[in-house]
């Protein structure tokens, strides 16, 4: 069911930096139907019916990021787009909210992150591209395996891998900034050496600039409802993967063993400098791109 409704903010500051402290979020509720999502857990508060099919949608959202980037005290921060619900699911070819609130950002010269799983975010290149001519942009693509048939698996709707590689490759090529988003990796389901390699070498075709990687963590009650989903859809796998969950973190042995390999794969594809770290933009377009610290993902 699609709800459309009013907001009275539209930016949201958190502690903790992933990768800016600032998000946007145009909706509520996500159709991509991702299995491991954390946000149908995190967002249990808004008793949302079905956080995948019941879908609200922020019909004024650019206008109201008017008036937020127009207030004198705001201090003109990089902001995640789509950093809790994906900005770039299938509604937004009907409601189509990214391309106002881009030239919002245009307008007001502010960086700009975007974490999407969507071929859709191409639509928005030209504008994307002139938003990067006057401050900071970078597209992050959650890709986290180059098996189609387990991504219908674990990410039913969202867009094909090699789109998305094809997405990273036009961005590039308009002079944006690039980086994937590794993650979840999964235990025992994408977590294969040569699944991981995969996507270094096509990362390194399409040239990213960085790969962020991290570990599914299973908080809360969220254990329990993907524990739910390896049982139907990974049977083979879930006495190990329950046994490797005891609590919301994997294993450390396995863990340490996993990031030993990632860091081999930095090496070998030269994986070992960082964007800029978006947590200290501020209006100030190109010049900050000479910073290169890490971004931390935790």
């Amino acid at each position: 069911m699609i709800h459309e409704i009013q907001v009275k903010s539209a930016l949201h500051y958190h502690k903790r930096a992933f990768a800016t402290h600032w998000d946007l979020n145009c909706y509520r509720g996500c159709g991509h139907h991702c299995v491991y999502c954390f946000a149908q857990y995190s967002h249990k508060y808004l008793e949302f019916k079905d956080f995948f099919d019941d879908i609200w949608v922020k019909t004024n959202i650019a206008q109201v990021l008017e008036k937020d980037f127009s207030k004198k005290n705001w201090c003109g921060a990089c902001v995640n787009v789509c950093g809790v619900t994906d900005g770039y699911q299938p509604i937004e070819q009907k409601f189509q909210l990214m391309p106002s609130i881009i030239q919002c950002f245009i307008k007001h010269r502010n960086p700009l992150a975007i974490t999407t799983k969507s071929h859709l975010v191409v639509r928005d290149l030209p504008l994307l591209t002139q938003l990067n001519k006057v401050a900071y942009v970078v597209l992050r693509m959650s890709i986290s395996t180059t098996d189609e048939n387990l991504r219908e698996k674990l990410e039913p709707y969202a867009s094909r891998i090699q789109d998305r590689f094809e997405a990273l490759k036009l961005f590039a090529a308009a002079g944006i900034d690039t980086g994937i988003l590794l993650m979840p990796i999964i235990p025992y389901i994408n977590d294969s050496f040569e699944n991981l390699e995969n996507i270094f070498r096509e990362a390194k075709s399409c040239d990213v600039k960085e790969i962020a990687v991290d570990i599914l963590h299973l908080r809360g009650h969220m254990r329990q409802n993907f524990l739910s989903y390896v049982q139907k859809l990974f049977p083979q796998h879930i006495n190990r993967v329950r046994s490797l969950y005891r609590e919301s973190y994997a294993d450390k042995i396995y863990s340490k063993a996993l990031y030993q390999k990632i860091a081999g794969l930095r090496s070998k594809y030269n994986f070992n400098t960082s964007l800029p770290n978006t947590t200290h933009m501020a209006r100030c377009p190109k010049q900050l791109e000479l910073f290169s610290h890490p971004i931390n993902f935790l």
